[in-house]
């Protein structure tokens, strides 16, 4: 009997339609539950689909996994994860029968629950860190202008703010002046501002922000050491505590600074693999994860910056013995072998699809990289080119006409 797996995502993303194809091709029957008009829409991947309502996330959620009845659940972005362990703690304070398979389904997915919220929380993620000896920058979270100033008293700049609960870039910024310290540290407090709560629900068609804006809470920020050198990751398959499988890659070019990665170069980085055993290990996860570092260009360091405790793009990768996520979990999870066909490298660098052709594609990075494209789902390729080619210009100008308002 194939393997049951619901993908939960809040928003649409590529790599969500790139894992689908991958667990697809590993045996699996994938359904998904995630906001309309997603790209995995575009392939031949999903058995069932059911509708994630920003407006109620958990709900929506919880309906799908009792809907699917999966034998795993796996999170695609970190909001989506956020709404698992959600769900978690209300289903196992009830003693219904749906309740109870819901907590035995997702303890399954994503190991021991009382790691769950180590995983949410960046404070608390790298006070672990420091318990097991890993190498991080200076970290502190900040909870007003004055912390924000006394620690830079002590460690100076540049150094790099981040607010809770953002991903792909968002919620980053890297500071050299007091001024703009200040300034970035009151963005990345504020609550949603409804111009941007606006701009995200009618013009990305994200729901996701509505619930955030009406409660208008201040978001936590942590202020962390800049690292002078190359953004490093490292995506691993787990079971039980347990990494199984692991693709260590150095970040060569992103879409935005400190956004997702577009090309990147294979590497092997034995300080990054025993230090995400270390952590791994310690939360009993299961599950895809992604593990963030710097490298230090002075050193050679290894240093770790965060983790996320879901499906990163890399994870789709198929490249041979230990190193083929899906599957090394697929196996953990059906007891019996399963193997996908590696990707054919003609050398160590990968540009990913469909961000890094928004770069030049005409460099001699570009050409010489292996280029990641879903040629046997042509719909996703063309959905890809397609967005690619929608300007920031053209949809502000569809937001204007949306409002009713005159073009500016």
């Amino acid at each position: 009997m194939a393997t049951k797996v619901l993908l939960a995502t809040t928003c649409r993303w590529f790599s969500t339609a790139r894992l689908a194809m991958a667990l697809a091709a590993a045996g699996c029957d994938v359904d998904i539950v995630c906001p309309s008009n997603h790209p995995v829409f575009s392939t031949r991947a999903i058995q069932n689909r059911y509708r994630y309502y920003g407006t109620a996330p958990q709900r929506s959620i919880r309906t799908a996994i009792l809907n699917s009845q999966p034998n795993i659940v796996i999170p695609s972005d970190d909001l989506a994860m956020r709404h698992l362990h959600g769900i978690y703690a209300v289903s196992s304070q009830t003693g219904d029968p749906a309740s109870r398979a819901i907590c035995q389904v997702l303890q399954t997915s994503l190991g021991a629950p009382e790691s769950y919220p180590i995983t949410e929380s960046r404070e608390k993620f790298m006070a672990l860190v420091r318990e097991e000896g890993i190498r991080i920058p200076e970290t502190a979270t900040v909870a007003s202008t004055d912390q924000v100033e006394h620690w830079l008293s002590q460690y100076g700049f540049p150094a790099v703010l981040k607010a809770d609960g953002t991903s792909g870039g968002e919620g980053v910024k890297i500071v050299y002046s007091l001024p703009e310290a200040l300034r970035a540290y009151k963005t990345l407090r504020a609550p949603l501002a409804t111009i941007v709560a606006a701009k995200r629900t009618l013009l990305d068609h994200d729901s996701n922000c509505i619930v955030p804006w009406l409660m208008q809470r201040q978001r936590e920020v942590s202020i962390q050491a800049f690292v002078p050198g190359p953004d490093a990751n490292l995506a691993l398959a787990c079971w039980q505590g347990k990494v199984l499988a692991s693709i260590d890659v150095e970040v060569l070019q992103t879409s935005k600074p400190k956004g997702p990665a577009t090309v990147v170069r294979l590497q092997e980085n034995r300080e990054m693999l025993e230090a995400v055993q270390k952590i791994v290990r310690r939360l009993g996860f299961t599950g895809l994860a992604g593990f963030d570092f710097m490298i230090d260009s002075r050193q050679g360091n290894a240093y770790l910056i965060e983790m996320n405790a879901r499906a990163t793009q890399t994870c789709s990768l198929p490249l041979g013995p230990g190193r083929d996520l899906i599957s090394s979990l697929c196996t953990a999870l059906s007891e019996q072998h399963v193997s996908l066909s590696p990707i054919q490298l003609s050398g160590d660098t990968i540009a990913l699809f469909p961000h890094a052709w928004l770069g030049d594609t005409s460099s001699e990075l570009f050409q010489s990289s292996y280029l990641d494209i879903p040629a046997d789902e042509p719909d996703l390729v063309q959905l890809g080119m397609r967005q690619l080619r929608i300007s920031t210009q053209e949809k502000w100008m569809r937001l204007f006409f949306r409002l009713g308002l005159p073009r500016p």
